[in-house]
């Protein structure tokens, strides 16, 4: 970093957090990181982090605005059965590569990893978009869902890069600031390119914006960042993708986090639905997932202390950091919470409060603006003002487990917002914030290695997303178990299943009716909170593991 540290501030003892070691494999990234950063300064930076910001927010906005035009696109390419796997697909590849991005970006270059990951994502978005079948586009939506890991694993891994330490929290909080206006611009863009063309240009709209992406990264992100001047030789695509990087690629660590990730989370997102819990497809999965896992460990302890040239996915000595493992945890159990307030607070809005999709999106405000105010804060307070990243952490965890505790508490018969739930979200938002921001944050001051940088924000960023997808799947599963028993007891079955597809048709019930249907969703609603209460002791819980006698800072 540009900013001299001791290493008092920045590592703890030799036999808590190794550096290179005669057990550690040596890298061509360790000659470079005696290289000086020049840091990108102004137009550059500027344009840079715009380019970054817009990237960012193309891959965000595929989540919700597709589920907007779900149903839009289920009836024209019919076979409604198979609608679910047009988020599914997506899900499954943006949770897999998230990390295998981040270590071969080590290899092969920052900027053609982000570069073909905004090609692969635009190309295919156009595809999607002309798809005639319901196969082709779910086929063309996870190969879309490749690139668009590959942006939000690249955008995790440059950003920090982009200024010094000290104005590190900043930036992280403009970041973060994209996924509440992807939050809110999904559902009201999404519903307005339905009302207004076809469901087709919710894929093309990423053509011209993915293509815009491309030109300003090109020109704003130096060829060798983050080390070193601009060199005035280009490497051609021979050199990136020599022979000698390919020999460098843990290919088959890649494999199997990318196969154990898909297995974990397909089940989850199939279960309750399509297959019950206990079918052999959903219980073979799991265990295939687990052994899957069991093995890219095992591999991955045996290659960080091999003489193979393979550079691991995931460094052993990374694994074995009591202080990586604790934050891991943190991040895993925060991306349960995390992910389910942010889906199915919208949700829960148009169902038990009658709101429409984009007032709903305007009544996530208070959690959706207080999250990127809360991680820029951290930032400042960190940096500025030296206060160690583990207190923040706490307060993190502490505020997120209060304001989803109060937000289980809600009244099932209230049909109208209380003015109380802004103030929950408000909590939740400064948690949420506090905590995800502070553990990319607090990374340079964990890792002794700056080579591992990269590899360690993929990794948190990874299973952050992997949580949250598996949180969202429960919630979902929840949800849809409650509402099917409770509906039940007064409607028929036609009338669940048009309720199911659509809250909309709540409308067409008496009204009597309708206060008792919403009345079950809410409890559906709080139930969700409660699990996610649990979630949300669990990470103020893995904060103990990172607990340390003198807290480390910025120096």
């Amino acid at each position: 970093m540009a900013t001299p540290q001791s290493k008092a501030d920045i590592s703890p003892p030799t036999s808590e957090l190794s550096s290179t070691g005669p057990s550690e494999k040596p890298s061509d990234q360790d000659n470079r990181d005696s290289e000086e950063r020049v840091f990108p300064t102004g137009w550059r930076l500027h344009l840079l982090t715009f380019a970054l910001c817009l990237s960012l927010l193309l891959s965000t906005l595929e989540t919700t605005i597709v589920s907007t035009a779900l149903v839009s696109i289920a009836n024209a390419l019919k076979h409604f059965e198979q609608s679910g796997w047009v988020v599914t697909a997506y899900l499954l590849a943006y949770t897999g590569f998230l990390i295998i991005y981040a270590k071969f970006s080590d290899v092969l270059g920052r900027k053609p990893m982000i570069l073909l990951a905004l090609l692969i994502f635009t190309v295919f978005s156009i595809v999607c978009g002309v798809a005639q079948t319901m196969v082709q586009l779910i086929i063309c939506r996870a190969l879309q869902g490749f690139g668009a890991s590959g942006i939000y694993s690249m955008v995790m891994v440059i950003a920090p890069d982009m200024v010094p330490y000290e104005k590190m929290g900043p930036y992280m909080g403009i970041i973060s600031s994209v996924f509440a206006i992807a939050s809110i611009l999904g559902p009201i863009v999404g519903g307005a390119i339905i009302d207004h063309s076809t469901w087709r240009w919710v894929f093309w709209l990423n053509g011209p914006a993915g293509a815009f992406a491309i030109v300003l990264i090109s020109a704003a992100l130096p060829s060798n960042f983050p080390y070193g001047k601009e060199s005035s030789r280009k490497q051609g695509l021979g050199e990136i993708f020599s022979k000698k990087n390919s020999q460098r690629l843990d290919w088959i660590g890649a494999f199997l986090s990318l196969a154990a990730s898909i297995l974990l989370v397909f089940p989850l997102q199939q279960a309750g639905t399509k297959y019950a819990w206990n079918s052999a497809p959903v219980i073979s999965t799991f265990i295939l997932s687990g052994v899957l896992w069991t093995a890219f460990i095992a591999w991955e302890r045996w290659l960080s202390f091999s003489k193979s040239k393979q550079e691991p996915v995931l460094p052993w000595w990374l694994v074995k950091d009591r202080m990586f493992v604790g934050m891991l945890l943190n991040a895993f159990f925060t991306g349960f919470p995390f992910m389910a307030a942010i889906v199915n607070l919208p949700q829960r809005f148009q169902a038990v409060n009658g709101t429409s999709a984009s007032g709903a999106g305007v009544r996530l405000l208070p959690l959706l603006l207080c999250s990127p105010f809360a991680s820029a804060l951290s930032g400042f307070v960190i940096t500025r003002l030296k206060v160690p990243p583990l207190y923040l952490i706490f307060t993190g965890g502490a505020l997120q487990l209060i304001g989803i505790g109060l937000m289980s508490s809600i009244p099932e018969s209230r049909r109208d917002i209380l003015i109380a739930q802004y103030g929950y979200e408000v909590i939740m938002g400064f948690g949420f914030g506090l905590g995800l921001s502070t553990l990319l944050v607090m990374v340079p001051l964990v890792i002794a290695n700056k080579r591992d940088t990269a590899v360690a924000m993929g990794a948190i960023t990874q299973i952050r997303v992997l949580g949250g997808t598996i949180g969202l799947a429960i919630c979902t599963a929840l949800q849809n178990n409650h509402v099917k028993s409770g509906l039940r007891a007064f409607l028929t079955e036609p009338q669940i299943s048009s309720i199911l597809d659509s809250t909309a048709a709540i409308s067409l019930l008496d009204t009597d009716t309708q206060n008792e249907v919403r009345r079950v969703f809410a409890g559906g609603y709080n139930l969700q909170m409660k699990i996610m209460t649990a979630f949300s002791a669990a990470v103020f819980l893995t904060s103990l593991i990172m607990l340390e006698r003198k807290p480390r800072r910025s120096a």
